[in-house]
């Protein structure tokens, strides 16, 4: 969370071999990874590999208006101006190209007088990530607008959390790296910084690409493009000695993924939602049970929504946050179906249901966008009398609540 500052436009240093970044064109067989080839001619077709050249041409086709996520201007971070956008260019990957401003925070020593010994992040030990060791990139703390769905990119809207695994192109140049850091939140006043800033990555990062590293006179002022992978499968886990490695190792694995998703330059499409919530209770004595009269904990608010019941719904459910119904009333226990209004905008998500102590852990479908309000029917065993429900998901967001009918 370094404050904004004037850096100086120099060369772009000659990369550090500490890991070797995949090269955009094509490689020596020597340093291009064997998944990239085919094994021999003889060999049985394999699944298809995509080449970084192809996957970075896929996600500059599909970064159009028709996929931008944010509706107002991100900020780069080393020029100031709000002309930075982000963009949905697979199911659960998201994509912007902006500056590279060097970030030495974490548990490495750095001469920078911005240097602060913490990240928001920790490796799996729970200690500060170390800029000179671990390749991160750096995200907005909060919704700088304070209003949901946030109109810029905001990570916890997006299936994101710590750590989370992302591509990183510059100059012929692909590697791996992880949500590490965070620029300022509402709540502190104490620098420049700017939540809707995008632009930032540790020293590691920098030199990896070929990017000047320094913390006061390095960093780039455009051209570098990230990828970010959300959901819970792309955490990478390890030590400030071993992140590196770890996600580096999963660079082929992510071009492929991507690469197949796109199918050759077209982001496929999100899931057809299942019918709309019904603008009443269904018939039969069913009773409808609004998630803005839950019980709220852990981060969750109530925040509006045109298009739902009651014009509210829950967001921030999830990654600690509850919504607790309780109150949920039955004449006679038994087996019944529990119709959940909801919206799960950019990726498909889960939460755990609880009935009065019962776990389950229930699947929702990707929606559209913010204005269609999708159901799905989950089995749920009731007590005659009065019901506790809760919804949550203690390591992942969960889907926006508009309400449950029982």
């Amino acid at each position: 969370m370094s404050p904004t500052r004037t850096r100086l436009a120099i060369g772009i240093a000659a990369a550090l071999a500490l890991a070797t970044p995949l090269a955009l064109a094509n490689a020596d067989a020597a340093t291009t990874p064997a998944t990239v080839r085919a094994a021999s001619a003889a060999a049985p077709a394999a699944a298809t590999s995509y080449t970084p050249a192809e996957v970075l041409a896929g996600i500059q086709k599909n970064s159009t208006s028709a996929t931008q996520v944010n509706t107002k201007p991100h900020i780069n971070t080393m020029t100031r101006a709000q002309n930075v956008n982000v963009y949905q260019v697979a199911s659960g990957v998201y994509a912007y190209t902006s500056s590279m401003a060097i970030d030495t925070d974490g548990s490495d020593s750095d001469p920078d007088p911005d240097h602060q010994g913490d990240t928001t992040w920790q490796d799996s030990n729970g200690q500060a990530l170390g800029a000179h060791h671990v390749p991160f990139y750096v995200l907005g703390d909060d919704c700088w607008d304070r209003t949901s769905p946030c109109p810029h990119f905001f990570y916890k809207e997006r299936g994101m959390s710590g750590r989370q695994f992302a591509l990183m192109f510059y100059n012929g140049k692909v590697i791996g790296s992880i949500f590490g850091d965070t620029q300022t939140a509402n709540n502190q006043t104490t620098s420049d910084n700017d939540s809707r800033e995008l632009g930032e990555a540790s020293v590691k990062a920098a030199q990896l690409l070929g990017i000047p590293s320094s913390g006061t006179t390095g960093g780039v002022d455009s051209g570098v493009t990230v990828v970010m992978f959300s959901g819970s499968s792309w955490v990478v886990n390890g030590t400030n000695a071993t992140l590196n490695d770890n996600a580096q190792a999963l660079v082929q694995k992510a071009l492929d993924t991507l690469g197949s998703s796109m199918a050759g330059g077209t982001p496929p499409s999100s899931p057809p939602p299942s019918s709309p919530p019904p603008t009443t209770p269904p018939t039969g004595g069913n009773k409808s049970y609004e998630a803005e009269a839950a019980a709220l904990a852990g981060g969750t608010t109530v925040t509006n929504c045109a298009h739902c019941s009651g014009g509210k719904k829950l967001s921030y459910l999830g990654n600690g946050g509850t919504a607790t119904f309780t109150g949920v009333t039955e004449p006679t226990a038994g087996s019944y179906t529990m119709t959940v209004s909801f919206m799960s905008v950019g990726q498909a998500r889960s939460a755990v249901v609880t009935v009065n102590g019962v776990n389950q852990t229930v699947s929702f479908p990707e929606t559209p966008d913010y204005n269609t309000v999708v159901t799905k029917n989950v089995t749920v065993q009731l007590k005659a009398g009065s019901n506790t429900i809760e919804f949550s998901n203690p390591t992942a967001g969960a889907p926006n609540l508009d309400r449950i009918v029982v």
